[in-house]
């Protein structure tokens, strides 16, 4: 049906080309003369019509047409001449009815071309609205939690649903990491079995959270390649898993925090759920070896130095206005990209990449790995990190400008790159 359509659209569109210019000023003197510019655009609006418009796009068309045979047979009636067997017939009603074919003619060609003007008028508003939502869609605010133990009580929770739904029965937690300018490690014991502790109460009695123990990235005896290794696999064996990835990022102060809650599925590394909430107090936690204690109300001094000090943005704006990630995640044989942040800080390199994948994940269908968590967080001291089996097959680089951050899509067999847009950071005023 669809292939039908796009050969009567390419026929009519090679009629068009040929004819529209010479019509709009076959028109009748006493009408506005159309504006046809539009019709340029004919074959760049088409992809973004509807199985309506595409129809009506036909039905305008083959009005055309017919007005233009209407013409060629009323100026033949016109050009009729007495012959030699009949010198004396009245030609004047023939002639008569050969302009009134041609005027008909007319009139159908303009309401060919009006209906045409009018319909892809539409189509280009409809694509610019559409332009305007895409280029919006992975815009967010951070919700704000007001301390962690609240956060992570809720991230435990809807990490929980989002993984049920994706169909893991099996939640593999692992620990959680603190990530600062001058650190990125486990947790201590306390805090380790505090957040142990609430995804367990936020599991109830479903039984998905589990611990991989011994879990790290070892190599075998026939691959040198880095795989995830853990004593109790054989429990698991056939059914699918995800892992936590739990990180608590403080860029630049050991008050305010991000917390992220990601899971990725065990074996093929992809992003399954993110969660993120910004923590205004999270000193507690960030503290090596403390639990999370009950927070007061802070001062009017306190709230102010806070408000001051802020590094961890209250909104994102992501600028993809040609919804290149749409069209990547589009492609018959789909990328499974990794992010890359390059910043001094890596703390801040790890804000960056949690904020953008959390909303690609949720506003496209395109594949997130984890390797680089992976990478940071379980791959041996010493060890390479090509040893690392990785699923990335290309990679989103994100790199600082003066005012904000490049994304450039890179292929990793091909080398090829695409620029997709920016990501501005943007802090309380």
């Amino acid at each position: 049906m669809f292939k039908s359509f796009a050969m009567a659209l390419s026929r009519f569109a090679l009629l068009l080309l040929c004819t529209l210019p010479l019509t709009s000023q076959g028109a009748s003197s006493k009408e506005a003369p159309l504006d046809l510019s539009i019709l340029e655009q004919r074959d760049a609006l088409r992809p973004y019509m509807t199985a309506r418009q595409r129809i009506a796009y036909v039905e305008a068309a083959k009005l055309i047409k017919q007005g233009q045979s209407d013409i060629r047979s009323g100026q033949t009636l016109q050009q009729q001449r007495p012959s030699a067997l009949d010198p004396n017939k009245d030609l004047k009603p023939i002639h008569k009815r050969g302009e009134r074919l041609a005027e008909e003619g007319q009139a159908k060609i303009r309401q060919g071309q009006q209906q045409l003007v009018k319909l892809l008028s539409a189509v280009q508003e409809a694509k610019i609205a559409n332009q305007a939502i895409a280029a919006q869609k992975f815009n967010f605010d951070l919700v704000e939690q007001d301390d962690y133990a609240s956060a992570l009580k809720v991230a435990a929770k809807q990490t929980l649903e989002a993984c049920q739904t994706a169909g893991y029965q099996n939640v593999f937690f692992d620990g959680l990491r603190i990530v600062t300018a001058e650190q990125n490690a486990k947790a201590g014991p306390k805090l380790h079995n505090a957040a142990y502790d609430t995804f367990i109460q936020a599991d109830g009695s479903q039984f998905r959270v589990a611990v991989p123990l011994g879990l790290q990235l070892a190599n075998s005896d026939t691959s040198q390649e880095y795989t995830f290794q853990y004593d109790n696999a054989a429990a698991f064996k056939g059914e699918k898993a995800a892992l936590l990835a739990i990180e608590l990022i403080a860029p630049s102060n050991d008050q305010e925090a991000l917390l992220s809650v990601r899971t990725f599925d065990l074996a093929s590394q992809q992003l399954i759920s993110s969660v993120m909430f910004y923590i205004k107090n999270a000193s507690d936690a960030l503290q090596p070896d403390s639990e999370p204690t009950e927070t007061t109300e802070p001062t009017e001094t306190e709230v102010a130095t806070t408000e001051a000090v802020r590094s961890i943005p209250a909104s994102i704006t992501i600028n993809n206005s040609n919804q290149l990630i749409e069209k990547l995640a589009g492609l018959p044989s789909p990328y499974l990209f990794e992010t890359v942040t390059t910043t001094e800080n890596p703390a801040q390199a790890a804000l960056i990449d949690v904020l953008i994948k959390d909303t690609i994940l949720k506003n496209s269908e395109l594949i997130l790995v984890e390797s680089l968590f992976i990478q940071r967080a379980y791959l041996p001291d010493g060890v390479e990190a090509e040893a690392l089996s990785s699923a990335a097959t290309a990679e989103l680089s994100i790199t600082p400008n003066e005012d904000d951050y490049t994304i450039v899509a890179i292929a990793y067999e091909s080398g090829r790159e695409l620029e997709i847009g920016t990501i501005a950071l943007q802090l309380p005023e």
